[in-house]
């Protein structure tokens, strides 16, 4: 047999061996893969690097579920202090800096949510068409696959700061360019629709990605700082709630809302990168 001295059924047995020789070591039910998803930061709201200290040097992927940047000037709604864009998107890109060397993750898995397209459409409207074609189209293009130069005109200095997909050579940094992002069985989305109900924006969501052909076992979802779970058939849903200050942030001030919910997702997938269930939790923050 291709020149092994040993039976298929000797090869079989051993392969078992093999199997059952690694479950007893890492266990059946053992994480293989550790992730920390963290969303709606909606710096300079975000919550301190404290938050997170629990969790490192044990994470493998490190995922920002969107709305890591608030783009407050660019908000039609009141603004709680004024804070101008080119300082939000220098001061959060260091902040995300500063989120990486603290956690130490093998990889950082980024989309983007609505808040960084509040540049886009701010360019949109103020700037001719033409122009706009020279312009990205969400603050994450410039921190993560473009770069950009700081022109202080006050000082006349100008500082250029780097793509943060370049920024680290030990870690994987990969953006994904658009509003959601997966690993293995686990989708991330950070959706622009927004439904009253508990839940019901991340059960659109499931419908939704599964009607367009993706394969996946659980959806993670960000958006509505709200958080709860449950399953759909055999498909775990969450709302993973904000990782901002929700005290300091007063868009909905004086209009009766339901709370914000802040919190943030512990991912246990086992060694075939399925989701383990009874390992993986929202942690809430209040």
């Amino acid at each position: 047999m291709l020149g092994l001295d040993i039976t298929p059924d000797q090869l079989r047995k051993q392969a078992v061996g093999y199997e059952e020789y690694d479950n007893y070591i890492h266990g059946l039910n053992s994480v293989a893969t550790s992730i920390l998803s963290i969303s709606d930061l909606h710096y300079p709201f975000a919550k301190p690097l404290e938050t997170f200290t629990d969790y490192i040097g044990k994470i493998d992927i490190l995922q920002l579920n969107g709305d890591i940047l608030d783009c407050m000037q660019l908000s039609r709604f009141n603004k709680t202090y004024r804070t101008s864009p080119i300082e939000e998107i220098i001061n959060g890109r260091q902040y995300i800096i500063n989120l990486i060397e603290m956690i130490k993750p093998k990889k950082v898995l980024v989309n983007h949510g609505n808040h960084e397209l509040r540049m886009g459409q701010f360019l949109a409207k103020n700037l001719d068409n033409d122009l706009q074609e020279l312009m990205p189209e969400t603050a994450f293009d410039y921190i993560f696959l473009d770069g950009f130069t700081h022109y202080d005109r006050k000082t006349k200095a100008k500082v250029k700061y780097a793509p943060l997909c370049n920024v680290f050579d030990d870690i994987e940094i990969e953006y994904t360019g658009t509003w959601y992002s997966q690993y293995k069985d686990v989708l991330f989305c950070h959706p622009k629709t927004f439904a009253s109900s508990p839940l019901k924006t991340a059960e659109k969501a499931l419908y939704w990605f599964r009607n367009e052909g993706f394969d996946f076992k659980a959806l993670v979802m960000s958006h509505t700082h709200r958080v709860g779970s449950y399953k759909i058939g055999n498909s775990m849903i969450y709302e993973q709630g904000c990782c901002c200050e929700t005290n300091k942030m007063r868009y909905n001030d004086g209009q009766l809302v339901n709370s914000q919910k802040e919190g943030f997702m512990y991912i246990g997938l086992d060694k075939s990168g399925h989701i383990i269930e009874d390992k993986t939790k929202i942690i809430t923050l209040n």
